[in-house]
């Protein structure tokens, strides 16, 4: 659930930015792909939570981090609460993420280093999300893009600068990270310890779950647990397209003007000639010479340039002007002058001396207005067509520059309007799980949970490579919420009878574990316990490295994290009841001069030495530029977030 920003602070980049740089970060690098994030680029007011060199961070900052946050995860379907978040450490993370790279940039412009502004446009200019209709950086896209995401330029050029300086610093601090032999031996010598053992499941469906429940206790039961019937947020979104497809038939070019650009083509249908024209250029004109020689004694120009240690280069049927851009003017003159299979030169031009030997000629004849015309009908309606898109497209663009509204740009344009169900960002609706996702629609829904909210602006979303686009407009949100119980009473109930069943596991499973210690065999311990049903009580016995990397079943795992001569219980996935490992022995084996297994250890834990020293990297730049902490208004800001997430 919280796993996102969990796993990125594994990474050495995460260490610095997820919180500080949450807002900016997704539009500096996707690729078009804008989730509605909004930020300030700075937040003012509000208590002091920490003081960072002279930089304060308030409380206000925090709490739009983590609102920020939150509402994006539940826009994708992850119906994470406040509640949820505070109980894993959302705060603390938030917080110190905040300070991290607050600190980074501190030390760093203490240190003299300076992001220059060019190397910051460069950044921004390369970044396909500002790409305009050509490719290349457009700024109305980027000026459009921050405006519609509620973030000044200036800000988010602050935030490109700010985290050149974090990834510098890092980067440095963990280049050529070497681990000694010593370290790796113990680790190595891990993968050849072997385990043998005995386990048995307590199975959740061997166990009597008892009554069906009542009224009160089944909407104790769902109340206690409305997050696992959660809802993610829904929106019904309007839409139109504009596609190729509905423009081709009124782009079809006339006669007049296909006859108009036939005029207008000039020398390109008149009678031409080509000719395949085989070229060596070299420095001097006694080697130009000496190939000649060889050329005209029966030797081919490739394989005399070969000989002299040269390669000739090939003009394929290439006209006399383009050979001209292409070597020289007085080249060009020559090889059209010769015939075919002749040797012309050397010719000097800047370039050196040229040898040409012409290997084919062919007269094209002059195209007629009806032998050009098919060629003539596809360009023109290729060009009259991308007009029309783009004519269009800015026709939507001024009505919405206007504040024109959904149905009156759809009026103007002569488009037909459609609506979507109440769907999820991820295009599923929950309501009908029948319900397929179209793939079309998702570029459409992308823009509709990226809008703030209903009576915002529409917004034009490209929809494929054709040019194709569609004006979006959010009609509706539909808050993530639980299901309620008169829908699902049936579902819940099973729930309830299974969680029973699976307490009655627990609790047989615990009264095993001193019976085996005792030397109780699994079977005889299983019986007494009363697991009836289930599978036989299974051996295992295995070295680590067998089952290293691997998808371990959660008694291996369990297995390999005890002491022998024990047991213990761990649950198993899908609440299929308790596994209960009993560990009779461990054997250990020394990896002293076993290479494979040095080398393999050293190979996972090469990963884990850059993340680290950038940790102690980052704790040491703390200590430098003096952070404090207001531990009153941290525990202050966290009972009002949970004052809040309770009133949700």
């Amino acid at each position: 659930m919280l796993s996102f920003f969990r796993n990125f602070t594994k990474s050495r980049y995460g260490l610095i930015v997820v919180f500080a740089f949450l807002a900016l970060i997704a539009i500096a690098f996707a690729a078009g792909d804008i989730t509605g994030i909004r930020a300030t680029g700075g937040t003012q007011g509000g208590k002091v939570i920490a003081e960072v060199g002279d930089k304060k961070i308030t409380d206000t900052e925090v709490r739009e981090r983590i609102d920020l946050f939150l509402r994006n995860l539940q826009r994708d379907g992850q119906n994470v609460t406040m509640e949820q978040f505070l109980s894993q450490g959302g705060l603390e993370l938030a917080i110190d993420e905040i300070i991290n790279s607050t600190a980074m940039v501190a030390f760093a412009q203490d240190s003299g280093m300076q992001v220059s502004k060019r190397l910051i446009d460069g950044d921004i200019a390369s970044n396909p999300a500002f790409a305009g209709l050509d490719g290349k950086f457009s700024q109305k896209a980027f000026e459009d893009l921050l405006a519609q995401n509620r973030i000044a330029p200036a800000a988010f050029r602050d935030s490109i600068t700010n985290e050149r300086y974090a990834n510098w610093l890092v980067n440095r601090a963990t280049i050529g990270s070497q681990i000694p032999e010593g370290v790796v031996l113990p680790y190595a010598s891990l993968l050849l310890e072997r385990r043998t053992g005995i386990v048995g499941l307590v199975s959740t469906i061997a166990m009597d779950p008892g009554p069906d429940p009542d009224d009160k206790t089944l909407t104790a039961f769902y109340n206690s647990r409305r997050a696992r019937y959660m809802i993610p947020e829904r929106r019904i979104v309007r839409f139109a397209r504009v596609s190729p497809d509905a423009l081709r038939a009124s782009t079809a070019p006339s006669d007049a003007e296909i006859a108009d650009a036939y005029r207008k083509a000039g020398a390109r249908f008149a009678a031409t000639e080509k000719r395949d024209v085989r070229q060596l250029v070299v420095l001097d004109q006694a080697t130009a010479n000496r190939i000649g020689t060889a050329v005209k004694g029966g030797q081919g120009l490739a394989a005399a340039a070969t000989a002299a240690g040269l390669e000739a280069t090939n003009f394929p049927g290439v006209e006399k002007a383009a050979l001209a851009r292409q070597t020289a003017p007085a080249v060009a003159d020559a090889a059209f002058a010769a015939t075919q299979g002749a040797l012309v030169g050397p010719v000097r031009s800047p370039l050196g001396w040229h040898l040409l030997q012409v290997e084919k000629i062919e007269a094209v004849a002059a195209k007629t207005l009806d032998q050009a015309r098919a060629e003539l009908s596809t360009e023109l309606a290729a060009a009259k067509l991308a007009q029309a898109l783009a004519s269009r497209r800015q026709l939507l663009d001024d009505g919405i520059a206007d504040n024109k509204t959904f149905d009156e740009l759809v009026a103007e344009a002569k488009l037909a309007a459609e609506r979507t169900p109440a769907l999820a960002a991820n295009g599923t609706n929950p309501d009908d799980p029948a319900f397929q996702p179209n793939p079309a629609l998702a570029p459409i829904m992308r823009a509709g949970f990226a809008i703030e909210q209903t009576g915002d602006e529409p917004q034009l979303v490209p929809l494929g490579a054709d040019g194709s686009f569609a004006l979006v407009t959010l009609e509706r949100i539909v808050p993530a919420a639980p299901r309620p119980l008169a829908q699902i009473r049936e579902s819940v109930s099973k729930d309830y009878l299974v969680e029973e069943a699976l307490k009655k596991a627990r609790a047989a499973a615990v009264g095993m574990i001193a019976k085996l210690e005792k030397g109780v065999p699994m079977q005889q311990a299983l019986a007494e316990a009363g697991v009836k049903r289930g599978p036989p009580p299974k051996p295992f016995d295995f070295k680590r490295s067998e089952v290293l990397g691997t998808q371990m079943a959660p008694y291996l795992q369990m297995a390999f994290s005890m002491a022998p001569k024990k047991a213990k219980l761990v649950e198993g996935a899908n609440r299929e009841g308790y596994y209960v490992v009993y560990l009779d022995a461990v054997e250990e084996h020394s990896a002293a001069g076993n290479r494979p297994a040095i080398e393999r250890v050293r190979a996972d834990i090469a990963p884990q030495i850059g993340p680290e020293m950038a940790r102690q990297f980052i704790a040491s730049i703390r200590n430098h530029v003096e952070v404090k902490r207001n531990d009153a208004a941290i525990a202050q800001l966290r009972a009002d977030l949970a004052r809040q997430g309770a009133a949700r």
